[in-house]
């Protein structure tokens, strides 16, 4: 009788197929903040805020958008206060500050983005007061 052993390989090393995302549901807190990079590729830079329970702390999120298209419906369409959901590919980075003390930041990088419910345009706030 033949036996089949089945071996299992593990890397430390980072493979092109390694990845981490993350999914938000929650309310654009921020105006829409746009920027131009060094090889004037055009991004937007925004945050999120997210409450998973009704009683529980708010979490705040640093979404990068660089997709030409969603920078253009999200500055066009999206108000402030709207109810967002984001896919992002998802970073963390270790820096030190300047007082010498350790940090880790968490970068998002918009892939998709599904407008659930629009916040109230300025013109709307400028005429209901």
């Amino acid at each position: 009788m033949f036996l089949r052993q089945q071996v299992r390989a593990f890397h430390a090393t980072a493979k092109k197929f390694d990845l981490a995302k993350m999914t938000i549901v929650g309310r654009v807190g921020t105006e829409f903040s746009e920027f131009t990079s060094a090889n004037n590729n055009r991004y937007v830079k925004y945050s999120v805020a997210s409450q998973p329970r009704k009683d529980g702390p708010t979490s705040w999120f640093n979404v990068t958008v660089f997709s030409e298209p969603q920078i253009n419906f999200l500055t066009q369409y999206v108000n402030k206060g709207a109810l967002v959901y984001i896919e992002a590919d998802a970073s963390q980075y270790a820096f030190e500050r300047e007082d010498g003390s350790k940090g880790v930041s968490l970068s998002l990088v918009q892939r998709d983005f599904n407008l659930l419910r629009n916040g109230k345009s300025e013109e709307a706030e400028a005429g209901g007061q």
